[in-house]
């Protein structure tokens, strides 16, 4: 059973002493290794302790001894440091909170909105390229057109009188000069996919290219002669 008393007499050189106990009974003997090890020091006379009484050698001595004042004064010093940080430490602001709140918000309504600017450049973006797509396709739908209608236009027919008039005018200026040079310029030409007149070097060339090769577009009014603006025909 553990019991309490104060420490009456210590010999500091020797490193024992007696401990007091209440009532009448018998002063108790301690030795400093028994003290607990830390700080706090020496033990100090009227200092009071809590221990148990054990046999050593058939002698009775203190044994697992408690410092009673040192652990209130620890525990004094604990309550007071603790008031100090309390003081320490300021109050929150209301107004610093309020702001602090303020500031979260706006941040929060700031990423919504670059939110919905972002969709909105892309449902801009994406409506462009639609519009672009339906443009490009209506261009081709009417080239399209444009061709089939060229391709389904009837053939002109002039009067007797109007193609007697015609007739000096569109002689040999395609057929004579070919005629002269038809086996030069077969054997001089050939078909190699060239259809415009921009690829030709020769008018010969071009009526070679128009009457033997596929696919050719030199002659746009149909008259059988090539590339009459390129050749001053």
């Amino acid at each position: 059973m553990f019991l309490e008393g104060k420490i009456k007499k210590y010999n500091t050189e020797r490193g024992f002493g007696f401990i007091e106990l209440e009532g009448n009974q018998a002063d108790v003997f301690f030795h400093i290794t028994d003290f607990p090890k830390g700080a706090g020091g020496e033990p100090k006379v009227g200092e009071r302790l809590k221990f148990l009484i054990v046999k050593d050698n058939g002698k009775s001595k203190a044994a697992n001894i408690a410092r009673l004042d040192l652990k209130r004064s620890n525990t004094h010093n604990q309550f007071n440091q603790d008031k100090e940080v309390d003081r320490v430490i300021p109050p929150k602001n209301p107004a610093s909170h309020k702001g602090m709140i303020f500031t979260i918000i706006g941040l929060v309504f700031i990423v919504i909105l670059m939110g919905l600017v972002f969709q909105k450049y892309q449902v801009y973006q994406q409506s462009l390229k639609l519009k672009t797509a339906q443009l490009i396709e209506k261009q081709k739908k009417i080239v399209e057109a444009q061709r089939q209608a060229i391709g389904d236009l009837p053939e002109v027919k002039f009067s007797e009188k109007t193609e007697n008039a015609l007739k000096p005018s569109l002689i040999s200026a395609f057929d004579a000069p070919v005629a002269k040079n038809e086996t030069t310029s077969t054997s001089q030409f050939h078909c190699d996919g060239r259809t415009h007149c921009s690829n030709m070097q020769s008018y010969e060339e071009a009526v070679f290219f128009l009457r033997n090769c596929p696919n050719t577009e030199m002659d746009g009014d149909g008259d059988g002669i090539p590339c009459e603006k390129q050749f001053g025909r």
